[in-house]
């Protein structure tokens, strides 16, 4: 089966290497205007089915050879008993007790949380440079490449283009918003910063490892986002630093890392069958690193097999197209 997938993020690149080891012939093509950091955050402590996905993206990573740096992570706030019992029952080492340094009590997870090299999966997946427009008008599809018709060189097309899915495709509207989401880079004076993660439900925010490494620094983010197209320059706030120095301690924002992600009406991932020979995958609305392969998988299974999970099929939203972007889940 040739296939040609729309966009190079973290889905199409995951895509890629899940149908070509199944001996597809996978061509993938990026228009260039996503960026991507070298690293980003893979938890296991998620909610609900999120967990088996990030437990088969962690397997990905693995298997595909994407470098994972495990730090201990801190969960400040109220974490129902069922969601800490499925936890223990999948087998992670947590545990909760009193943080002399947080002066609260906090969920400790040991090996649960990691950074995980996201541009090396990117990078290792060749492109096509180029745009690509999806027409859909009475249930037939066409797809031009540049201007190109290209619809008749290949079996199917999976657009995965992230924040730009909706606006790659035209005669359709689906249950996606593209939003401006941001992050901060800061120096403090506790380079344990840089070896933990800490999510804090109390106060509403994250910090991760820069480089995991005791420097001086950590990146801090509250999951607020702005609803705009990925072409509109917005500037986010710094709440998140106001309400993370609440725990930790002064810091000093340096630099803000900001991009555009994609969510869905109940900011959880999706995917399913647009028309006949047309897939898509998108709405990892800012957890993708830990979610992503694991969707991946899931739409490779349905294009091979048949085989649909609807807790992420598209069509739990029964035609909702109009809908608020929400806070990004981060990591409940």
């Amino acid at each position: 089966m040739k296939v040609l997938v729309i966009g190079k993020g973290i889905l199409g690149s995951s895509i890629y290497h899940l149908l070509k080891e199944r001996g597809h012939e996978v061509s993938v093509v990026e228009s260039g205007f996503r960026k991507f950091p070298p690293t980003l955050i893979h938890s296991l402590l998620l909610v609900g089915k999120d967990v088996e996905l990030s437990i088969l993206s962690k397997e990905f990573y693995v298997k595909h050879n994407i470098p994972l740096k495990s730090f201990t992570s801190y969960t400040l706030g109220k974490v129902s008993n069922e969601v800490v019992n499925k936890w223990l029952s999948l087998g992670l080492n947590v545990e909760e007790k009193y943080v002399e340094w947080l002066r609260d009590k906090a969920i400790i997870g040991y090996g649960t949380d990691s950074l995980v090299q996201i541009r090396k999966l990117i990078d290792s997946v060749p492109k096509i440079s180029g745009n690509v427009s999806v027409e859909v008008n009475d249930n037939k599809l066409r797809v031009t490449l540049d201007n190109n018709d290209v619809t008749s060189r290949y079996d199917i097309f999976i657009l995965t283009a992230g924040a730009w899915n909706t606006l790659s495709i035209n005669g359709l509207r689906l249950p996606l918003k593209s939003y401006y989401c941001w992050s901060w880079l800061t120096l403090n004076r506790n380079s344990l910063l840089d070896k933990v993660f800490i999510y804090d439900y109390e106060l509403g925010y994250y910090s991760r490892p820069f480089m995991g490494i005791g420097l001086p620094l950590s990146i801090v983010g509250d999951g607020d986002v702005i609803e705009c197209s990925p072409f509109d320059k917005k500037i986010g706030d710094k709440k998140a630093v106001e309400k993370a120095e609440s725990r930790v301690g002064k810091l000093f924002p340096i630099y803000r890392g900001e991009g555009y992600c994609e969510g869905t009406p109940d900011m959880r991932p999706i995917y399913g069958e647009i028309t006949e020979r047309l897939y898509f995958a998108g709405g990892l609305d800012g957890y993708g690193a830990e979610i992503g392969p694991g969707i991946a998988n899931l739409l490779v299974k349905y294009i091979l097999e048949g085989e649909k999970d609807s807790d992420y099929y598209w069509r739990r939203f029964n035609g909702v197209t109009d809908f608020k972007i929400g806070k990004e889940p981060h990591e409940l």
